[in-house]
């Protein structure tokens, strides 16, 4: 199929994506999106924007001949109207190229209390810009277009995971009015409130979705998908041992970022 086969038939398709920190729940996300009916939600597939995530920080042509030659292709052989993707990396330099070729997909900007997240970084030892998963998954403080933290490698681990997590919330609200700007919907959602059917129902309801089964039977059966146990990691190091003086480091993080 040509590239511009390609994009006029993803044009035709709805996509939706996340705008998250990750270690906020959105492997749960894509499963209770699943109840949307004529979608398609997924998680974390194939291809990967983690495959090539690291370069687009470098070269950010890269993320274009990625979507188009890639993602796009595999889109476009999902079932259903609707693809839904989860991933926390597609806010990190996805989505400005999707405008720049015409594709205005709408967004779930998903949040987590930032030190709930940090912490889950800092014990897993996923630290931006120093751990290799860190790279690979995550916004370091040297990447361009980032909020600036001057001798960034002085500051301690847990601290690199924090100024992480208020980058990301920068660009949920940036993103959140650029994209709606531009015709996009938008849904704001939290780990705690999808943990609630009715949380359920204010994001489709803001995203415009319909739900595939009778009001009873999806909410018989959200209530058995919240019982699974959400953002789990056996990855987690149970001996890292959690700074005392938290409130201080956060402190120092976001006066350093003004």
């Amino acid at each position: 199929m040509k590239k511009s086969e390609i994009l006029e038939n993803a044009k035709r398709k709805r996509l939706v994506f996340t705008v998250t920190t990750g270690r906020s729940g959105t492997a749960y996300l894509s499963t209770i999106l699943g109840f949307v009916k004529n979608s398609h939600a997924v998680h974390e597939p194939s291809p990967e924007f983690a495959d090539v995530m690291r370069q687009v920080q470098r070269e950010p042509e890269l993320a274009y001949r990625f979507l188009l030659d890639q993602k796009l292709p595999a889109i476009l052989q999902s079932p259903g109207k609707i693809y839904i993707e989860t991933s926390h990396l597609a806010c990190k330099g996805f989505l400005e190229p999707l405008l720049e070729i015409g594709i205005v997909p709408d967004l779930i900007i998903h949040r987590r209390p930032p030190r709930d997240v940090a912490l889950s970084m800092f014990k897993m030892g996923t630290i931006p810009g120093r751990s290799d998963k860190g790279l690979r998954f995550y916004l370091s403080p040297d990447d361009t277009g980032v909020l600036k933290l001057a001798d960034w490698d002085q500051f301690n681990n847990y601290q690199l995971c924090y100024w992480y997590c208020l980058e990301i919330e920068r660009r949920a609200i940036q993103y959140s009015r650029e994209f709606r700007d531009r015709g996009g919907r938008i849904a704001e959602t939290t780990l705690a409130g999808l943990k609630t059917f009715d949380g359920l129902q204010k994001m489709t309801d803001d995203l415009g979705l319909s739900l595939l089964f009778p009001h009873w039977l999806t909410r018989f059966r959200f209530s058995r998908s919240t019982r699974v146990k959400v953002n789990e990691s056996r990855e987690t190091k149970k001996d890292v041992k959690v700074p005392d003086n938290i409130d201080e480091l956060e402190h120092d993080i976001r006066q350093a970022v003004r």
